[in-house]
Order: structure tokens, then sequence, then C-alpha cells
């Protein structure tokens, strides 16, 4: 095993040697295109869109959280395409128990078995085909150490990872577990970090090699990020990566920390490097303890798979002063930059900003893209209203990629929130935190942004009517289909981003859809029930449920 408290390295490793070291500092009230672009609803330039050479792997299920193991979120299906999308109604629906509320899950379909996880961290398999649940694991699970996601004071959990007859979950308490496919029954568990550090799990794994891949959430409250390693079998740590120094040490203040890993890593099964996300510093709203770049929070990491050696980084925000994680799952393709082929990596990040970057090296491919409101300075002490909020642009919401039209998808958040800066004093020591509050007056809204990957520009973009919180996922059909807080499910036009369907579903979404075919039959599958952002900014109806549709289904209310 490897580990230790070492700063980006584990005892038993030598210092890595950093290839490419890119800092990207955080302007003030930078001026990007994306009025224009926002100035209709689903203004396009479709002209500049490019088909790329890529094929999706053939498969007809959905084994992985982003489908393939590039997390590009396409299908390679087309009976559901632009021209009959229309027709699309409802196949079955199954509610995941009234107890539940809360669906931040991304479901995976391996065969014809959908396996999604609660916000209480039950596993549940149900056929794919009629939506019966063939059986439940509900593992204990103590959910008292932990304020919850976001300090909203409530758990959620995105989903597992299927590998070799075995489900990997990670639960709440912060332990790792291996369940059958086929039965559900607990094979080992082991704890990740230990639970009185304020450390939660609400990740979904990602597999690969014989190894399970975990980070941890609790940025907020000071928790110490990482990345780590186990064997698949064993459930041993194989080596652990950890983000920033300890709490005293570096730049970290001894009440601070930071930079936890809270969303599925994505794996280059060519080079083998694994690229992470991380979360913000803490104290979060206030800088003065912390007043270097805190590295490597706010930052895109690549690291070798098989040690845990630091390849690059990407930083998004230098001294983060708004708690702006860079926390969307990384995605991975292949585009060309002036005609020469590239391998890029694309993050969209709490600040509002997309990166594009080469994935070899980490350098930014071309500007960052703003895909929501942009304003803001250092908060102070009586608050300043800063867009977006702590909660915007993009949190976890994972990007789309499709080759055929050249395009990542970006959800967006348009939320400005007032962030003050607050002190008090515990045995005399005056300690620095932050407050963030929504104004009465402030209308939560969205945006979903197209942007083209040869050229780095918005192709089109949509301004939403709530939040765009689950992510998005397309396919081969020319279409792309994303929900918002509203229940309603939208299937837009891949490269023009013209509106094609509309079906209203009830709840709240807090993931993206899936697509799956099973006998020739294709479906998309929604997994609804609202997010914690949801249920805090009362956005939408919030539940536990996952959704069926097909060509020729029951019709949905409120359909078009």
């Amino acid at each position: 095993m490897i580990t230790g408290d070492s700063y980006g390295y584990g005892r038993a490793l030598s210092v890595p040697r950093v290839m490419r070291i890119r800092t990207v500092l955080l302007s003030v009230g930078a001026a990007i295109a994306l009025a224009a672009a926002l100035s209709g609803c689903g203004a396009s330039s479709a002209g500049n869109s490019a088909s790329l050479s890529y094929r999706p792997p053939s498969y007809s299920d959905w084994p992985y959280f982003g489908r393939d193991r590039d997390n590009t979120r396409f299908a390679p299906q087309k009976q559901i395409n632009a021209s009959d999308v229309s027709h699309l109604g409802l196949a079955w629906s199954t509610s995941l128990g009234a107890e539940q509320y809360l669906m931040e899950s991304f479901p995976v379909v391996v065969g014809h078995t959908i396996y999604i996880t609660t916000s209480t961290d039950e596993v549940q398999a149900i056929n794919a085909v009629t939506g019966h649940v063939d059986w439940v694991y509900t593992p204990p699970v103590d959910f008292s150490l932990s304020t919850g996601v976001g300090g909203y004071g409530v758990s959620v959990n995105r989903g597992v990872a299927v590998d070799d007859g075995k489900l990997f979950l990670l639960t709440f308490d912060d332990h790792l577990q291996a369940i059958s496919q086929a039965t559900g029954e607990e094979l080992w568990s082991t704890s990740v970090v230990n639970d009185s550090t304020g450390a939660y799990e609400t990740m979904a794994p990602t597999v690969y090699d014989g190894m399970v891949f975990v980070g941890d959430s609790g940025s907020e409250d000071g928790v110490r990020g990482f990345v780590a390693a186990y064997d698949e079998s064993t459930g041993k740590e194989l080596w652990r990566f950890y983000t920033i120094p300890r709490a005293g040490t570096g730049w970290v203040p001894k009440e601070g920390g930071g930079g936890t890993v809270y969303m599925a890593p994505t794996i280059d099964t060519s080079s083998g490097i694994l690229y992470v996300g991380t979360a913000n510093p803490a104290p979060a709203i206030v800088g003065t303890k912390r007043p270097g770049p805190d590295l490597y929070t706010d930052s895109i990491l690549a690291l070798q798979a098989s040690t845990g050696h630091l390849v690059w980084y990407h930083q998004e925000v230098a001294h983060d002063l708004w708690d702006y994680d860079a926390e969307s799952p990384p995605v991975l393709f292949d585009t060309k930059v002036k005609g020469r082929p590239v391998r890029a990596v694309a993050e969209a990040g709490k600040s509002g900003y997309l990166f594009i970057l080469n994935a070899a090296t980490g350098e930014d491919l071309f500007p960052r893209v703003a895909f929501v409101k942009e304003s803001h300075t250092p908060p102070t002490a009586k608050g300043t209203l800063e867009c977006p909020g702590a909660v915007g642009g993009s949190q976890y919401a994972p990007l789309a990629f499709d080759p055929e039209a050249g395009a990542v998808y970006v959800s967006g958040i348009n939320l400005c929130q007032i962030l003050t800066v607050t002190t008090k004093v515990v045995g005399g020591e005056k300690r620095f935190g932050g407050d963030r509050t929504t104004p009465s007056k402030e209308k939560p809204a969205g945006t979903f942004t197209a942007v083209n990957v040869t050229t780095g520009k918005i192709m089109w973009a949509h301004k939403m009517p709530t939040p765009m919180i689950g992510g998005a996922t397309a396919s081969a059909g020319g279409i792309v289909f994303t929900g918002d807080q509203h229940g309603t499910l939208y299937a837009f036009e891949a490269k023009t981003g013209k509106t094609l369907w509309t079906g209203s579903l009830g709840l709240a979404f807090g993931s993206a859809p899936v697509i799956y075919t099973i006998d020739g039959q294709e479906y998309v599958l929604a997994a609804l029930g609202g997010s914690a952002l949801t249920a805090s900014e009362k956005l939408g109806a919030i539940g536990a449920e996952i959704v069926a549709l097909k060509l020729g289904g029951r019709a949905l209310s409120g359909s078009s």
C-alpha cells in the first residue's frame, strides 16, 4: 500500500515530476461573448459544427457512469431521432420508495438490469424492460456524523460502478463496499477515511484494470481532499494522493482544508491517465488565512492510474473566494485544432466557465468559455452580490459530447448570491468563515449551451426557466437530452439547438438521462427527484422515481 500524510504523494513514492503546470487566474468582469449567444432562446450558428471521426462503443446498454470510459455520455442508438422523438411516451415508471427523496444518482444499465442508488445509499436492481425491482441492498450507514452534501443537512448518493460481477458502492459514512451484481449480497467493505474528520461520501466510484478509484466530500467543512485506489478483489488500498497539505502545514490554515473529489474520475485507457476535478479551499469565502493560489483546489488533476503520481494540473480558480469547485466530471474526446488532431479533456466549473485542455499537457486549447452570467468582486463583511453564486454556474452536472455535432453540452445555473465575510472568536482566537444567501428578488434560472470543440466557440445556447443541475446526454439520433427543475425533459437538435420535443415527468431532475436498447427497443431512462440544491432553494418537486420512455409509449401530460 502507498499512503502517508505528504502533500500530493505517498511516503513510499518519490516526488512526482510535473510534466506541465498550468494555473489559470480568475479575472474579474471578464468580457465574454455570452450575451449575444443568449440573446434568444436557441440562437444558433450551426455552420460552425464539425463532425469528428469517433466511433462510440457498440454495446447497447450503459455500463459506466458516462456510458464509455471517456465519459462522453454519447449513445450510438438512432431509433429515437430528430424525426420521430415527438412520439416518445411512457414505457414504465417505478417508485424507489415512499420514504426516499432527492435523486442525484446516475443509473447504469448492464444487460437487462438497471442499477441505481438512493439518497440513503440503498442499491436497487431494476428490470430495464418492465421496471420490476429484482432486489434491494440496504447497507448499515451512520448518517449522524456530518451535515451532509454542501452543508444542507441531507445526504445523496450518485451511483455505483460495475465490473467483474460486482457493484462498488461508497456509503455516506465513508465505506467502500463490493456487492454481488446478481444478488446484492455484500462481498467486502473497507473504510476509505475516518468519519471523525467530517468527511463523507456521495460519489460514484470509477473502476479500471482491477482498481476502484474514490475520493471524498466535505470541502466546506475543511475536510482534506484525496484520490485513492483500491484492489477491486480485496478492498486493499493501493495508493493515495492527497490534493492539499495537512491542516496547519503549507498553505492550509489550522482550521482549513478542502480540495475534495466528489465526482467520478475519468480514465483514459490508452494512456492510463486518471482525470479528476477538485473542490474549493476552506475557509470557503475568506482567503485571509490562505493568501496563495491554494494548490490543488479548484483544479483538474491528471494522475497516473497505476501509481497516483501527478502528471499535470490545471487550476481553474486561484485563491478561490467564491466556492467555485471544479467538480463536473471531466470528459475526454478527440478533436482537431487548426487542422491538427488533439486528444482533449473538458470540464465545466462552478465559476461559470468551460475549459477545454490538451489531455496530455493540461494546456488550454482555447480561451475559457462563459456559459452563465459572470460578475463578481472579492466578498466583504457587508456582503457582496456575486454572479454566479456559490451554487452556480455548473455544479456536479456532467457534460455530454457529440462527435457528429462536434460539440460539448454544458448545463448552467444562473443564480447570483450575496457572499459575506464573517468572523467569530473561539477560545480567544479569531476565526474566519463566510455566509451565502440568495436575495429574495433573485429568480433562479439556467442555461444550456453547445460549444464547438474545434473552435472553442459557442454554437448555440438556450436560456432555461430553471437552474440546469443534472447534466446532459447525446445520441447518434441527432438529439441531446436534458431535464430541468420543473420535471421537463427536453430533446434538442444537437447541431442547431432547435427544440424537438418536451415532456413533463413531474419531479425535478438531479441527474442526466441514459439510453439503452433491449430486443430492438430503444429506451430513454430518467432518474427523478431533484438534488440538494432543489430542496434548499425550493426549485421543484422532490421525490425518488425512475421513468423509462420509448417510441409509442403512453402519452405524457404536457408533452409537445
